[in-house]
This record gives structure tokens, sequence and C-alpha cells, in this order.
């Protein structure tokens, strides 16, 4: 569960706040009319939007276009959309109970929320979305991050020596 339901209950209070919050939902899956039926329901309907699957060459606008990313998933692994939201200099809002917490910095980075307490979503979305200084100076400590641990050539300095320890054996 990737926590889009999680999302979509708490967005009508979302929106009362910040009345232009918009919620966009990026992919596809067989989770996805079951989502679109329970926005449909939600009294800010028409601020969930669903993109359904996206070419690759159609990414990068939104990332440009994303104040704040928000996976707040129970069972991620690695989770390399975190990653690819800090290279896109975008704030995230993760959860604890998943491998999440290995790439973005709670506070840092972003947020990583408990999904059993429903309140601290929202105010994770109301902290980033509220406050564009904080939001922008995590979107930069995500990238700076990004740019120091997860780029090829960081993953290679720090892999490469660990391989050479091995093959001297």
């Amino acid at each position: 569960m990737k926590g889009h339901t999680q999302l979509m209950d708490c967005w009508p209070d979302v929106v009362k706040a910040i009345p232009t919050a918009r919620l966009l939902i990026v992919g596809g899956g067989p989770d996805l009319a079951p989502m679109k039926t329970l926005a449909a329901a939600s009294p800010v309907a028409s601020q969930i939007e669903f993109t359904g699957f996206v070419p690759d060459e159609q990414i990068d606008r939104i990332w440009q276009e994303t104040t704040v990313f928000a996976m707040p998933s129970f069972g991620e692994g690695f989770g390399l959309v975190y990653i690819e939201a800090m290279r896109h200099s975008v704030p995230v809002i993760a959860s604890i109970h998943d491998a999440a917490p290995e790439v973005n910095i709670d506070g840092v980075t972003g947020f990583n929320i408990d999904t059993n307490r429903p309140g601290q979503l929202k105010e994770a979305l109301l902290t980033l979305l509220g406050n564009p200084e904080k939001a922008a100076a995590m979107a930069r400590a995500g990238y700076e991050r990004w740019e120091k641990h997860f780029r090829y050539s960081s993953f290679a300095a720090r892999f490469g020596p660990i391989c050479e320890d091995f093959l001297k054996l």
C-alpha cells in the first residue's frame, strides 16, 4: 500500500487550510479503479487528479510542477522514488513503516510520519504546503543528499573499496 487512501482521507482538511492545494496521483496499477471511486466520493474530488501511466519523456514536467512528494507507504522497499524526488529538489513525506527512513531524513529532507497517527500526515502536508521557505530548505537538503549519496559516482566511490577488499580474500 502506497498510502493513497490516507492522502485522500486527509485531503479535505488540507484543502480547507490551503484552497489551491491539488493532489496528483501518478501511475497505474490494480488499485487505480478503487482509488478513483474513493476520490470521486471526496468532498474535494475536483482537487484530486489521476494521471495513470506517465511516459518517461513527460515525467520531468510533473516533477517540475510538484511542491511536495508524499508516499506514506506501508511496505515500500528501498524506495527509489524518494531518491527521484530528491533529485528533482522536491521535499518528501514518507512513512516510518518501511525502508523510507534510510533515504528520507526526518526534519531535514522531509518528514517520516507514523501512518497509524493520521494527524501526522495532514500536519506534514500543511507544514510543507503552507511554508514555502521550509519546503525549499528541505528540497535543497534533499538534492544535496541525492548528490552526495545516491548518484552513480557517489555509489561507485563507496562500493569500489568494498569490492576491492572482498576480492583480496
